[in-house]
């Protein structure tokens, strides 16, 4: 008998999900344990404040008057009240419109579902895609269950990708670059000066590939923690204009498709809502491939989010953020406490992407070959692996802390950590 009885190739090499399950093995670790006893969860990536309740009531208001909708098949771009809602979302955010009717799709399965449907819409076997590491993991598992390619570019926190690497990125074969705001794990925000040096590189790119009547590299613009940024807000990738020699401009916008939803910003992660806004023929071909794959966003779901996209709550989703941050500057002033420790303070967003490789060989001699490893063992605290990231060796001396659980959690996990750390020292 076959070992792996048929099947897929794509789907076997693809590692288990790093955070997916762990709250089933955290419960498990500490069943029958005391409270100060118990492992702290700072893994997943949610934040412990809820969604606003004006959501909830709002929800049942609608399946309370207009059932027959909640209980019937939806459009499979999405609702048109919520096509209507993402577009003033994102004109009040980015100043750039999209037509509500043929620009914009709504998907299931959350943000993951709009880059599922664009990887359908775009990819082949074989196309490469430039993707900056380390960043979130599901990427690169992705591309390869499409049987395209990944071709990592190692970056830093501080500039993340560049135009000259870029530039060496860039090949014949290359269909997509991965970019965003508010990098996972990092926190690297983008300026606009520097998204508009790599506009520059993929126009030079996309112009070659033009005279000679060829498809051009796309970018997928991917935010879903943009309401994690606090300070200056650069343009968006789609709005930027590159000059050209003939003083004329080339517009972004063709080439890029930019994807998010409402889970990060206003706590709805379970509601699986995703939306992806871009060129109408790129839109219609990813439409044409959700519908053969999950048909449609869910309809609780759908209302969920246009309740949340209303002006009104634009300013919970920045008290939200403002929240989160300020737990994330209290552990990070823990942190820094050690010395040792190399804590860069994130651009954005509400993760620590912390730095143990000082404390490498001495959590190695007691039986630990990462970062995270030893913080569960000793610290009982829970946090990512770094090198989930990126294949990159250093990384498994790195973790990833998800600051946006309540400070008194995160004061014990701090005071735990540091104490670990003094007796690995001992």
């Amino acid at each position: 008998m076959r070992k792996n009885r048929g099947i897929s190739d794509a789907v076997l090499s693809i590692p288990e999900s790093a955070t997916h399950g762990t709250a089933a093995k955290l419960a498990a670790l500490n069943r029958g344990l005391a409270e100060e006893e118990q492992v702290i969860d700072l893994s997943i990536g949610a934040l412990d404040l809820p969604a606003d309740p004006r959501i909830d009531r709002g929800v049942i208001e609608f399946i309370r008057t207009q059932p027959d909708t909640i209980h019937a098949f939806a459009p499979i771009r999405g609702f048109p009240f919520l096509r209507e809602s993402v577009s003033a979302r994102v004109e009040r955010l980015h100043k750039i419109t999209y037509d509500p009717d043929t620009e914009i799709l709504v998907t299931p399965g959350g943000v993951k579902g709009s880059i599922s449907a664009a990887f359908h819409a775009l990819l082949d076997p074989g196309d490469e895609v430039v993707l900056p590491v380390p960043n979130w993991p599901h990427y690169s598992d992705m591309v390869r269950l499409h049987e395209a390619v990944a071709r990592t570019v190692p970056v830093t926190a501080r500039e993340g990708l560049t135009a000259p690497a870029l530039r060496a990125a860039l090949s014949e074969r290359t269909k997509l670059v991965l970019l965003g705001d508010c990098i996972n794990p990092t926190g690297k925000v983008y300026s606009t000066a520097e998204l508009t040096a790599l506009a520059a590189v993929l126009a030079e790119h996309n112009l070659r590939r033009e005279a000679r009547d060829e498809s051009p590299a796309y970018v997928l613009f991917d935010s879903p923690y943009e309401a994690h940024i606090l300070g200056e807000r650069a343009r968006t990738f789609a709005a930027l204009d590159v000059p050209r020699a003939d003083g004329g401009s080339l517009s972004m916008r063709p080439w890029t498709v930019a994807v998010t939803g409402p889970g990060k910003t206003y706590g709805m992660h379970g509601d699986r809502i995703g939306y992806l806004c871009g060129p109408a023929d790129i839109v219609d071909a990813c439409a044409r491939a959700q519908v053969n794959l999950t048909s449609f966003a869910s309809t609780y779901g759908q209302v969920a989010t246009h309740l949340a996209l209303q002006p009104e709550m634009d300013e919970v989703a920045t008290d939200r953020a403002r929240a989160a941050r300020g737990n994330l500057e209290a552990m990070l002033e823990q942190l820094r406490a050690v010395p040792e420790l190399a804590v860069e303070v994130p651009q954005g967003g509400y993760f620590l992407f912390v730095d143990f490789s000082a404390y490498q060989e001495a959590y190695r001699k007691r039986g630990h070959e990462s970062a995270d490893a030893f913080l569960l063992s000793a610290a009982r605290v829970a946090t990512i692996c770094g090198d989930h990231f990126g294949e990159e060796e250093y990384l498994r001396h790195y973790v990833r802390i998800n600051c946006g659980r309540t400070g008194a959690l995160l004061t014990e996990a701090g005071r735990r950590i540091r104490h670990a750390l003094r007796d690995l020292e001992s």
